[in-house]
């Protein structure tokens, strides 16, 4: 069974997340946690009573009963159970212990912005969660994006590095439940790849391949900044999920820090998975 975690603040992105994780998972069995964080500061502990803080939390889980019946009636799935859990750590924290808890699969967060891609795709609590949780893979959901299985993962990668089984999992798991076509998408920055390159690649496209994943292999050119480069790759190949995996010092770390971003990110508004190493 696999075990999928879902923070909510209770708003439309949190629920259309829950709805979009429910669709792509509804030939699986799967157990739903939804989990909601209270984190009251230390300089407003001070002010607030035992009773007050009690109360707050039993508000919280009172909502979240309310949730889980909603999901329930939205979902007869009869595939799909539910679990609620309340915290009083902050959200980073909350769903670090909820993964050891639960033994959870994977995050799915509902996301929107106001402005740039930190905001707009992925969102500030968002981008907080993929930078500090490093156990589990998470899928960032914006709102509004079409509820359909999809037709096509995007999966950038510069092939430095000989990926191991574990990491391409949540990928190639998305890809089987979903018939996907794996999309693997280099920038040509080098002319040809190295024999390194080519090695790692052909290891990707040979675990895909035993994993009766469909790939396809494609050769961008070098553009002045890579933001648009992922854009030019979404839009021409239609890409319904974007997949990476964040190393230190990777590509994905430095496609999140690049300004040019700021002026794409409404460009970017499909489903992004990233994988921790």
């Amino acid at each position: 069974m696999k075990k999928i975690l879902i923070p909510t603040d209770f708003s439309d992105n949190a629920w259309f997340a829950t709805k979009y994780a429910l669709n792509i998972f509804s030939s699986e069995e799967c157990e739903f946690v939804l989990l909601h964080s209270i984190k009251i500061g230390i300089s407003m502990m001070s002010n607030i009573s035992n009773k007050l803080t009690s109360a707050m939390r039993e508000n919280a889980i009172k909502d979240l009963k309310h949730l889980q019946e909603r999901a329930e009636k939205a979902d007869s799935n009869p595939k799909h159970t539910f679990k609620i859990s309340e915290s009083g750590h902050d959200l980073e924290q909350a769903i670090e212990i909820a993964i050891e808890n639960h033994q959870i699969d994977l995050v799915v967060m509902g996301t929107k912005g106001a402005s740039g891609l930190k905001e707009v795709l992925l969102g500030s609590n968002t981008i907080n969660v993929i930078n500090k949780i490093n156990n589990c893979p998470v899928l960032a959901v914006p709102i509004m994006v079409d509820i359909l299985m999809p037709e096509d993962i995007g999966f950038p990668s510069d092939f430095n590095r000989l990926y191991k089984s574990e990491l391409l999992n949540p990928i190639k798991d998305m890809a089987k439940i979903s018939n996907s076509i794996v999309r693997i998408m280099h920038i040509n920055t080098e002319g040809e790849l190295s024999a390194g390159q080519q090695k790692n690649l052909d290891a990707l496209t040979m675990y895909l391949y035993r994993s009766n994943v469909k790939t396809s292999y494609h050769l961008m050119s070098n553009y002045a900044d890579k933001a648009r480069e992922i854009v030019d790759f979404i839009f021409d190949f239609d890409i319904d999920i974007l997949a990476m995996i964040r190393y230190k010092h990777s590509f994905l770390e430095k496609l999140l820090h690049e300004p040019v971003i700021k002026k794409l990110g409404h460009h970017l508004e499909i489903p992004f998975l990233i994988i921790p190493e």
